[in-house]
């Protein structure tokens, strides 16, 4: 479940929730800590290379957190089994924590460095968000980082996808008012609780007709996983309008199309106005600017609800316009679900990645190789 999961899933990789089934890990020496106000995590393999993997992790609607003796996520193991150290910070705060994140993690990244000495190597990976934070951070700091692996990754503007994130929700109530309550403002004390997405699954499934019109004009996910990505919307919507103080979305001036009946969604759809203010310091998240020096792949599946693999097209447009096309793949897993990719997958994915930072071999877009 996106919603009731997300700190776990996003920030841990989806695929790999079913720890039982994992094989052993990879013998690691592990550190944790708290710096900054952030916790910590360093996983240093016994056959260390040298280099190193500064890892983002997503949204995360509760802190993150290790626990001593705790495994690590098997989606690292790849990295692990290949010789990479893998450094993680827990953020110093929840929610769209973009600027925390990068700061507290180029923190961690100093702190790993004054004790173990620089890597040969650094490369990026992040999930969700934290394809957001890799974007970003392969962008600006070129002479630190070698390449990126950016997966299920947040990489249109960031005000564009939350804009989007609200109109879904907007949408939601027309076709099923009053289960969800108040939009502009949130509600301060929504969570997105397995009773709420249980609520709003019931509605759908009530109104089977509004269902398929509500996911007709969206164009991802599918009636089982749209509950919990509305959901999270609703608390993502609260949240940023508490971080930017006011409510920075509109849906005010958006024609909906594809629905199957367009005319009454945009009739009767809720329709509310931006507080510029809030608007401007929301325009200030993240948006790409396609200055790409070294490689960056990314890898979604053709099925996420959450952020639909479409939207990664964007990023390619804005390499393209800053001259550096050649710098971007974009590949898929035909799967469906948020960050739904196997370790496995992630380890070939990675693969990709060092033989086009180390060998100039740029893999290919579209599906991931199988081999």
């Amino acid at each position: 479940m996106i919603a009731r999961a997300l700190a776990a899933c996003v920030a841990f990789a989806c695929a790999t929730a079913a720890l039982a089934r994992a094989p052993a890990p990879v013998a690691a020496t592990t550190e944790m800590g708290t710096l900054g106000g952030a916790a910590y995590r360093i996983d240093i393999p016994k056959d260390w290379n040298r280099n190193l993997v500064v890892f983002y992790h997503g949204y995360a609607v509760t802190p993150v957190a290790w626990t001593n003796d705790e495994r690590i996520s098997p989606m690292f193991d790849g990295m692990l089994r290949r010789g990479f150290a893998v450094i993680q910070s827990a953020y110093s705060a929840t929610g769209w924590a973009v600027a925390e994140g990068a700061a507290d993690t180029e923190r961690l990244r100093k702190a790993f460095i004054a004790k173990h000495g620089a890597p040969k190597q650094t490369l990026l990976s992040g999930m969700s968000m934290g394809g957001t934070l890799t974007a970003m951070t392969i962008e600006s700091r070129p002479d630190v980082y070698a390449g990126a692996l950016s997966l299920c990754g947040a990489l249109e503007p960031s005000d564009r996808l939350m804009q989007r994130d609200f109109a879904l929700r907007a949408a939601f109530d027309h076709y099923f008012p009053n289960v969800l309550g108040a939009l502009v403002p949130a509600p301060g004390d929504f969570m997105p609780t397995g009773d709420v997405i249980a609520k709003v699954k019931a509605a759908m499934r009530a109104n089977p007709a509004a269902t398929r019109a509500l996911l007709s004009w969206y164009g991802a996910g599918d009636a089982d996983s749209l509950p919990d990505v509305i959901v999270f919307n609703t608390f993502e919507v609260r949240e940023v309008q508490q971080r930017v103080h006011g409510n920075p979305f509109g849906n005010a001036d958006l024609i909906y199309t594809n629905s199957g009946d367009d005319f009454a969604l945009n009739a009767g759809v809720p329709r509310y106005r931006a507080d510029a203010r809030a608007a401007q310091r929301m325009a200030r998240f993240y948006t790409p600017t396609g200055k790409l020096v070294h490689p960056l792949l990314a890898l979604h599946d053709t099925g996420d609800p959450l952020v639909p693999a479409s939207t990664a097209f964007e990023y390619a447009l804005a390499a393209q316009r800053a001259g550096n096309g050649d710098n971007f793949v974009q590949q898929f897993v035909n799967k469906e679900g948020h960050c739904a990719f196997t370790p496995e997958e992630i380890d070939r994915a990675f693969g990709e990645l060092l033989d086009w930072v180390n060998e100039g071999k740029r893999p290919p877009s579209g599906p991931l190789p199988t081999h």
